[in-house]
């Protein structure tokens, strides 16, 4: 580091630390019309609500107090956030016919004043510091006006903690970039998720810059930031695609409730607040609220929706398909009649359901049948007005006859198809019936009360079924979804098996673009390298490499007893509560060792906090906090140090067993702790 130029970058960080404050303040100032109560109660939803509630709670205070409060209040967040480090990238970029350079520099979030003082990272030109590892001539960059050529002059990274400037890296072709990537990992404390902008890799910025109207599938191993990239891909879509896809159209969806709560711990972050989270079940179950489809939904029935393979996904494609064929020969068969002959000028179209499609005809007839009545009652006497009294009759007619049509599908044909597919409903649906019905309705029917989401994400995609993509896709406009997952982590028993269903399955999906993440960032080398042992024996395919961050060994032990098992444990852990500044998990492979772990810990300090991850309350996550959870529940998270417990890593007998003990190890970053019995 040159002492001349780290002095020149700590009077800019200064100078911008300055501005920032004063707009800070000047926020602070428009936002105190509201009152101090007011604005007390909005942090508070903030914290504890979701994005509908927030958005309602903000409207009406905005409203009262006739203030754009929304965007007061995001941008307040944001300062808050770069009066502590305005920027964490510099990027110098020269036009080869002049002789000095431009900086840029980048940060979370994007200050101007008459020009740009930090670049948004989502912004074109921020592109280039994760494009290009060194300088060098003749780089290119997309612009809203097109295609720029620059020479890169400088690319440099700082350190900046409280609005204090401690090291700066010139990233040149001796810098192994890595380094960045470890000092910054070695920071985190797990427990929650934490913004990677000042270090997205080249494989994940294209991912997160691909074109959002077009089907993105990432296979990314365990630890590749895959969960986080998704996240950052949204922010990126509202950011460069504002009158496209809006934040409150837009929704993420995970398995569970821990997993979905985990996730949203990002979303303010990014300056994300009013974007919606849910589980499948959930997204399943205010679809027909919406839709007041009227059934009794049993979703907690667990049922196996597997055997909706791509072959009998294929014949229930072609029974929409051939009840499509039967109303149109149906409708032909009307409008050919002599009588009707006449009318014959209204078309059948394929890009909507038969109900549609009929509601479309009877929205024409009805107004025909009213310009010929009109007509008639303003020209009683005329030559024609024997004619205009026979289209009136034939209309009459005809308007039944597809009003009869139009209710043949609700009543009997939806019912019909769902019942020669397994779903009975007269004693209410279970899940795998209740997804079965709702495809069967979208396609029959059509949506009349729920809006169609503008975007969708879906995170751990490997453990979703091809039935519940086929529900998604008719969920979400022109089927725009991003699709995150690793197979080597799938342990449910109807999740995917190969990418390559669900290409078969939903049609925009045949052009996705396939990404692959294979590098992990979160565990170190030992831990990864024994998690990598446990798969080996079932697989070679989609194994995550190591960047190379080295720490402890994981510690393995086995016991002949349970009882032996919990006394160590009971001796590790009161060393490991005595000083916690860092998230703990303890992932439990039976609720007899969950309950035996929570008592030890309890016993140990009656006053430590213990988050039980479960599926049926809401979780608040903490970076320095102790998790005590299911093997089946610690999908997509990760801690400083885990404990596992009632692992025998040399009795796993099959790829279920390891994938579930992979899953349990590699939620470790740093210390990896197995305990089992013999």
């Amino acid at each position: 580091m040159d002492a001349e130029v780290l002095k020149k970058e700590k009077e800019h960080l200064e100078i911008i630390v300055a501005k920032v404050a004063h707009e800070k303040k000047s926020t602070e100032e428009k936002l105190s019309i509201i009152g101090k109560e007011n604005l007390e109660k909005l942090l508070e939803v903030r914290e504890n609500e979701t994005g509908a509630d927030f958005e309602y709670f903000i409207q009406q205070l905005g409203e009262k107090n006739d203030l754009n409060l929304k965007d007061k209040y995001t941008r307040l967040k944001e300062l808050e956030f770069l009066t502590g480090e305005p920027f964490f990238a510099r990027i110098d970029l020269k036009e080869t016919s002049k002789d000095t350079a431009t900086p840029y520099y980048i940060g979370k979030f994007g200050y101007s004043e008459k020009q740009p003082i930090i670049i948004d990272w989502r912004a074109k030109v921020a592109s280039v510091y994760y494009r290009y590892r060194f300088p060098q001539k003749a780089i290119a960059y997309d612009t809203p006006k097109g295609k720029e050529i620059r020479d890169l002059t400088l690319k440099r990274s700082f350190e900046i903690e409280d609005g204090k400037l401690f090291k700066y890296y010139n990233n040149d072709i001796q810098l192994d970039e890595s380094e960045i990537i470890i000092s910054k990992i070695a920071k985190r404390t797990g427990g929650v998720l934490e913004d990677i902008v000042s270090t997205i890799q080249l494989s994940q910025i294209n991912i997160i810059e691909a074109d959002p109207r077009q089907i993105c599938i990432v296979q990314g191993c365990v630890g590749s930031g895959k969960s986080t990239v998704a996240i950052h891909k949204l922010a990126h879509i509202f950011f460069n695609y504002p009158n496209l896809i809006h934040p409150q159209r837009s929704i993420l969806i995970a398995k569970n409730q821990i997993l979905s709560g985990y996730l949203s711990t990002l979303f303010p972050k990014l300056g994300i607040f009013d974007i919606s989270y849910k589980t499948i079940r959930e997204l399943v179950f205010n679809a027909y609220i919406r839709e007041e489809i009227g059934l009794d939904m049993k979703l907690d029935d667990e049922q196996d929706t597997g055997d909706y393979d791509t072959k009998k996904i294929a014949s229930l494609q072609k029974k929409i398909e051939r009840i499509h064929n039967s109303f149109e020969n149906k409708i032909n068969d009307v409008f050919s009649r002599s009588e009707y002959i006449s009318f014959k000028g209204l078309k059948y179209s394929r890009n909507s359901t038969p109900y549609e499609n009929l509601t479309d005809i009877l929205i024409d007839l009805e107004e025909e049948l009213l310009t010929e009545k009109n007509y008639l009652k303003e020209n009683p006497n005329s030559q024609r007005s024997p004619l205009f009294k026979e289209n009136i009759k034939a209309l009459r007619r005809l308007i039944e006859k597809v009003t009869s049509l139009k209710h043949e599908i609700k009543d009997k044909v939806l019912i019909r198809t769902a019942k020669d597919f397994g779903v009975d409903t007269k004693d209410g649906v279970s899940y795998k019936e209740a997804l079965v019905f709702l495809y069967l309705y979208v396609e029959l029917i059509g949506l009349t009360k729920l809006m169609k989401y503008e975007y969708c994400v879906v995170d751990e995609g490997q453990d979703f079924s091809l039935l519940e993509y086929l529900v998604l896709s008719k969920l979400v406009l022109r089927s725009r979804f991003s699709i995150f997952g690793d197979l080597n982590q799938l342990i449910e028993n109807d999740g995917i098996t190969k990418w390559e269903h669900i290409q078969k399955v939903i049609t925009e999906a045949k052009k996705a673009s396939v990404f692959e993440l294979d590098t992990n960032y979160r565990s170190t080398k030992e831990i990864i390298s024994f998690a990598v042992g446990i798969m080996k024996p079932y697989t070679k395919k989609y194994l995550p490499k190591s960047i190379s961050r080295i720490g402890a060994e994981p510690i393995v032990k086995t016991f002949d007893s349970e009882n032996k098992l919990l006394n160590d444990f009971e001796l590790m852990i009161s060393q490991e509560l005595k000083k916690q500044d860092k998230s703990l998990g303890i992932i439990c492979y039976s609720e007899k060792e969950m309950k035996a772990a929570e008592e030890i810990i309890k016993k140990i300090n009656p006053k430590q906090e213990i988050t039980i991850l479960s599926e049926n309350s809401k979780i608040q996550y903490t970076p320095a906090g102790l998790y005590l959870m299911k093997v089946d529940d610690c999908k997509g998270l990760e801690f400083a140090k885990v404990y596992v417990l009632g692992l025998s890593v040399k009795k796993l007998k099959n790829v279920k067993e390891a994938r579930l003990a992979f899953v349990a190890a590699t939620r470790a970053m740093n210390e990896l702790t197995i305990l089992g019995v013999e």
